[in-house]
Parts: structure tokens; C-alpha cells; sequence
């Protein structure tokens, strides 16, 4: 099948990364191929501008424009300033950041491109492995109360995300669009800070119309993405939703990106 993809945005985590954190060959090969033909590739993550930077530069598409923190801010890869940066209004962050405390949950508190806890714990370490984000410790994050953070993000084991994911959605509907990166977090985020409100706006910032973006990706926080997308791809381990409203579900987990492509794409 032949499509006339002109833009591909690639989420991270479970879909271009394979369990180690790393992209396989024939992921990279893919994307390098597209990029010859003209095609601009985006990192759509939830991770912090500098992760996706990372990975931006690996894959030598250093020049190219990342979406990052869940569509929270689109930049370019090699530029300080965002084209696009939509934080949480200081009002809700600021009953974000007490709602935590009060249930004792880890929180992570994006803002000026920094990460700052409590205090470093089992949680901030692993997001630090995870991610290369270093998180600051801060001891008390309302000190923060008046600003407007980027995002802010709760870990907790799987089976207590399932369990609070409802009930947060339900505390916050219609002031913050609350998602699912990985099952042990929860996200917050401004209410038009989604992967596919910023692959939108990048396609509109391009000149690209959406029946020629491609967006892949696994979670619930890529499911806007892949509606919005003329063609949106599911990984095979993607949540059912996102399966359902996916064009194209891959075979392929480690490689899945590059079937994607392939399929869609002659190159």
C-alpha cells in the first residue's frame, strides 16, 4: 500500500524504543530512508524536550522540530526557545501539587525544562534511568504554588494506577486532559496539550495537511495523535482503545515503526 506521507511523528517509549530503551536497526534504517525522500520525521513524547532531543540527534534528524511533554511544547531540536509551549494554568498546578501531598503520592514537577521531587526516591530514580532526566530535589514543591509548570506527572505502582487513572480523570474533567504514558503513571496537563492538538499545529505550521501525517504509538496519551493523523498506527502491545482507532496495527514490537513504514511508503 502506498500512501503520500509527507510527515511521520513517532512516539518513544513501547514504540520506537524496544525494552532496552533503544531503537532497533531496521527502526533507525526506516526513519533514515523516509528522511531521504523528503520526509520529515517528529519525536511526539512525553518526555522532556531534552530526552527527545537525545534520540532527535541519534537518529541524526537534529535539525528537525520535537513534540514533547505530551504536545505540552513543540521546538526545535537545536533552538531554546519552543514555537509552541501550552502549561498548566498556576491556579490547577497549585491543587495538583496539595491534592498529592495530602494522598502522599510521588509527583514530578516540569517547569523551565527542569524536574524537580520531594526528595529523590525509588520513583525519581527510575525515571532517571528511564528518561536521563536528572530530578532536583527540592524537599517542599509548593514553594512552586503561582507558577505554570510544562507537566506534572505521578508514579506509582501499576495496580494503584488503575485504580486512582478514573478517579483523576474524573476529579479534573474538563480543566486537564489527565492520560497514561506508561502503566505507572498519570500525567496532567493542560486541557489543549495533547500529542495531537501539537501534531496539528506542526502540520499547520509546515504546510502539511493531516491526510499526509503518519502518527505512531502505543498509550493512551498517543491515542489523540493517532485519531488526528490521516494514518495512525498502533504498536501490537498498544492498549485496546488505541488499537481500535488505529489505521494499521504492527506485527512487530521491536520493529514495528519500520513495518509501519514500509507498508505505507515505498521507499
Amino acid at each position: 500500500m502506498s500512501a503520500d506521507i509527507r510527515l511521520i511523528a513517532t512516539d518513544l517509549d513501547g514504540t520506537l524504543l524496544d525494552e532496552n530503551g533503544e531503537v532497533s536497526p531496521a527502526n533507525a534504517l526506516a526513519l533514515a530512508d523516509a528522511v531521504a525522500a523528503g520526509i520529515t520525521v517528529c519525536i511526539a513524547t512525553g518526555r522532556s524536550h531534552a530526552s527527545a532531543s537525545r534520540f532527535a540527534r541519534e537518529l541524526g534528524i537534529g535539525d528537525s522540530i520535537a513534540i514533547s511533554y505530551n504536545g505540552a511544547m513543540v521546538r526545535r531540536v537545536a533552538e531554546d526557545e519552543p514555537l509552541l509551549h501550552v502549561p498548566v494554568e498556576a491556579e490547577l498546578a497549585c491543587a495538583i501539587v496539595h491534592h498529592c501531598i495530602s494522598e502522599r503520592l510521588h509527583l514530578d514537577y516540569f517547569i523551565d525544562d527542569r524536574l524537580y521531587v520531594t526528595h529523590v526516591d525509588y520513583w525519581a530514580r527510575i525515571y532517571l534511568a528511564r528518561t536521563g532526566d536528572m530530578p532536583i530535589p527540592v524537599g517542599d514543591l509548593r514553594q512552586f504554588d503561582g507558577r505554570t509548570p510544562t507537566k506534572l506527572l505521578v508514579s506509582a505502582d501499576p495496580e494503584l494506577v488503575t485504580e486512582l487513572f478514573p478517579r483523576e480523570q474524573q476529579r479534573w474533567a474538563g480543566k486537564l486532559f489527565v492520560t497514561h504514558s506508561l502503566p505507572e503513571y498519570i500525567e496532567y496537563l493542560n486541557p489543549d496539550a495533547t500529542k495531537g492538538s501539537a501534531l496539528h499545529w506542526l502540520a499547520e505550521h509546515l504546510g502539511i495537511p493531516m491526510e499526509q501525517v503518519m502518527g505512531i504509538g502505543d498509550q493512551l496519551n498517543d491515542l489523540p495523535m493517532i485519531q488526528s493523523a490521516g494514518v495512525g498506527v498502533a504498536m501490537p502491545g498498544a492498549a485496546d482503545r488505541v488499537k481500535q482507532d488505529a489505521d494499521y496495527v504492527a506485527a512487530s514490537a521491536a520493529e514495528g515503526v519500520a513495518e509501519a513504514i514500509r507498508h505505507y511508503i515505498d521507499i
